[in-house]
């Protein structure tokens, strides 16, 4: 914009400098130079204009600035997978969660499903959660009730020491907020990779420590989803197997959540207490 401008100028003083006041007597040089300076001025004004109305434009369509919810959670977990049959099993589980470590409930989480194991190494379910959330940290969401189906296949490997497994969920939910006339359905597919590490041998047996981690993946997708992303747990714990049946673990789970709005996440750091107690209900 300013080499036009320039150009302009130039080309105005150019036109009463080059001899044209001669061509037509009495008629002043600059307003004989005007028709030939002109152009550039309006290409000026309407390259100003144009980036007016682009940044104008772009201050609309750009997203709202990302805000961050750091909090303090605690979760207690119960899980439980009761072989009824050598193929069918019947999977429980019911989590407890609190913000700001304990004063404030988060969500209750319950779940109810069927197994069917197929081998060692390969395992698939499928099932009902219901989910209550209640308004926690700084942006809460609100009240929320849910409702959901899910099946999932469970790969199990070796390392080494090392035990493997890969967790692939599909998910169908519905979410009613509070004052909603209705639920809102989406779905969502969830990865977990994990590994466990004995600290005692080269596998876990009653009265040994061990230490886990996972990582999982939360992604949205289908109508109703704005955004892939939804949330990922990153967790670590020592564990203490004090049973076949019974395990414990005491863990931190890093917890970064997408929020409905596309511009709020959270990211929580939560103490993580887990229990497992695995029944074996077929007939000896």
């Amino acid at each position: 914009m300013t080499q036009l401008y320039g150009m302009s100028l130039l080309g105005l003083r150019f036109a009463m400098t080059a001899g044209w006041s001669s061509a037509f007597p009495g008629v002043p040089a600059y307003c004989q130079a005007l028709p030939f300076a002109m152009p550039c001025l309006y290409r000026c004004l309407i390259l100003a204009c144009l980036l007016g109305l682009s940044q104008r434009a772009r201050a609309q369509t750009s997203p709202p600035p990302r805000r961050l919810d750091r909090a303090f959670q605690t979760w207690y977990n119960y899980t439980g997978d009761h072989q009824l049959t050598d193929f069918w099993g019947l999977h429980t589980e019911a989590q407890l969660r609190r913000a700001d470590l304990l004063p404030r409930r988060q969500q209750l989480l319950l779940r109810l499903g069927l197994n069917q194991h197929w081998s060692d190494k390969l395992q698939t379910a499928a099932g009902y959660t219901f989910l209550r959330t209640y308004p926690y940290g700084e942006y809460p969401e609100g009240h929320s009730w849910e409702h959901r189906g899910y099946e999932e296949v469970q790969l199990a490997d070796t390392l080494g020491r090392l035990a493997l497994g890969h967790r692939f969920r599909l998910e169908q939910r519905w979410i009613r907020g509070a004052g909603e006339a209705g639920p809102t359905f989406s779905n969502r597919a969830r990865y977990q990779f994990s590994a466990q590490l004995p600290l005692q041998g080269r596998r876990v047996d009653p009265k040994e420590w061990y230490l886990t981690a996972y990582d999982e993946l939360f992604v949205g997708f289908g109508r109703n989803v704005d955004q892939s992303f939804n949330q990922n747990r990153l967790y670590a714990a020592l564990g203490r197997q004090f049973t076949k049946a019974g395990s414990a673990e005491l863990g931190y789970m890093y917890h970064v959540k997408a929020h409905g709005d596309g511009r709020t996440f959270e990211r929580n750091h939560t103490l993580y207490v887990a229990v497992t107690y695995d029944l074996d209900l077929r007939r000896k």
